[in-house]
């Protein structure tokens, strides 16, 4: 019996290999991400496929050899992979390539090993290139590990996951977005109010004094007034013409409702400038919610915090804006600078190197708003607290 049962079991591991299906090797995965503004190509390299390729000895790779690695893999990657989108030019204008480890709260995170095993070794690599509107891409993906046969490629944007096999001999691949989301616009800012006021109307008073006494003397005088008299009449009328003719505006401070309005406005504002990939068109963007010198703190500010940590370039697309709270504080002058108190909160989200990551920043500022040629601006900015909150989901598709 014991003789019968060890046939069975050397007959099943004779068998089995040919049976089961093999596990296809496949270090390298592929990534795009469309975003309103932006192209992200990306891929992830399991260092391990192209060990006899770059000539690594070893069990590991350490530092002295890590820069030379991520600069082959990116070259790679750039001369091998090409995008296509009708009427535009697509040109990478950034490349990260680092060494990454996954991390179940941040997603991926640098690996700062010295030595990094190189049977565990991932890189991440990523190139952006500044495109507007694209809606659809032709991709051709000539980049493969030696004994590769397939390669998935998964595609991110506003509408539906997308994921597709290539290979050495079929290496082209076609995407479309079904729906279209749009691009987010700017949203119109209540316009300032103004009164006029007349500052000189106490002027009538000793205008008419001046001018009835100097008559009187005139009168009374006829020939034999001084010349001063004269001067007394006109001086008299001048200030009942100023009394009536000299009008000023003054900026109506807005109400509690109206207030929320335009801080909401405001912001809503400001985070679409971030929508954009180009400085020059993030800072077009903010000029119209910012004053002077403000511009490029909140340009620096904000832009760090929709950043990724240890993620090389990806920022977070804030897609709302709720304003929790605003409340005037104090009316600095007559000529519209007031000081707020503000709460508000983000949501936002970017794919990257396949997972989503979404992020949720609530904020407690201090405002001072201006007007500035009948428009509303910021004018300060202090920002009392700042609280993150990021989840990190894999929306998995399977690739046809």
């Amino acid at each position: 019996m014991a003789t019968k049962n060890l046939f069975y079991l050397f007959g099943l591991l004779v068998f089995l290999p040919w049976c089961t299906p093999a596990q296809e090797n496949r270090p390298i995965r592929g990534f795009l991400s469309v975003e309103p503004h932006e192209l992200r190509l990306e891929a992830l390299v399991e260092l391990d496929g192209f060990r006899t390729r770059l000539g690594l000895d070893g069990d590991s790779v350490d530092h002295s050899r890590q820069k030379a690695v991520l600069q082959d893999l990116g070259e790679q990657l750039e001369q091998n992979v090409k995008l296509t989108v009708p009427a535009k030019d697509i040109t990478f204008s950034d490349r990260m390539v680092r060494f990454v480890v996954f991390d179940s709260a941040k997603g991926f995170i640098d690996d700062v090993r010295e030595q990094i095993p190189i049977k565990d070794a991932l890189v991440g690599i990523t190139l952006s290139a500044s495109a507007s509107g694209v809606t659809e891409v032709e991709i051709d993906w000539r980049w493969f590990a030696p004994g590769q046969k397939t390669l998935a490629v998964e595609v991110a944007s506003s509408g539906r996951p997308y994921a597709r096999f290539v290979s050495p001999t079929e290496s082209v691949l076609s995407w479309q977005m079904e729906e279209s989301a749009g691009v987010s616009q700017l949203i119109p800012v209540p316009v300032v109010e103004k009164e006029p006021r007349r500052r000189l109307r106490l002027l009538l008073i000793p205008g008419v004094i001046l001018t009835a006494f100097g008559v009187v003397l005139l009168i009374l005088k006829r020939d034999q007034a001084p010349s001063w008299v004269g001067w007394l009449v006109i001086g008299g009328l001048a200030c009942g013409v100023a009394s009536f003719k000299w009008r000023m505006e003054s900026v109506v401070t807005p109400k509690g409702g109206e207030m929320n309005e335009i801080v909401y406005a405001l912001l809503k504002n400001v985070y679409h400038a971030f929508d954009f990939r180009d400085e020059s068109d993030i800072y077009d963007s903010l000029e119209p919610s910012i004053s002077g010198e403000l511009l490029e703190k909140v340009y620096l500010e904000i832009r760090e915090s929709l950043e990724l940590e240890n993620s090389g370039g990806p920022r977070v697309r804030v897609y709302e804006v709720a304003l929790r709270d605003c409340r005037i504080e104090d009316v600095v002058n007559e000529a519209g600078v007031m000081q707020a108190r503000a709460d508000w909160v983000t949501i936002g989200e970017v794919t990257h190197w396949g997972h989503t990551h979404e992020r949720t920043n609530r904020y407690d500022a201090r405002v001072t708003l201006t007007a500035e040629q009948g428009q509303w601006k910021f004018r300060e900015l202090e920002l009392l607290s700042e609280e993150r909150e990021q989840k990190v989901s894999r929306r998995a598709v399977a690739p046809e």
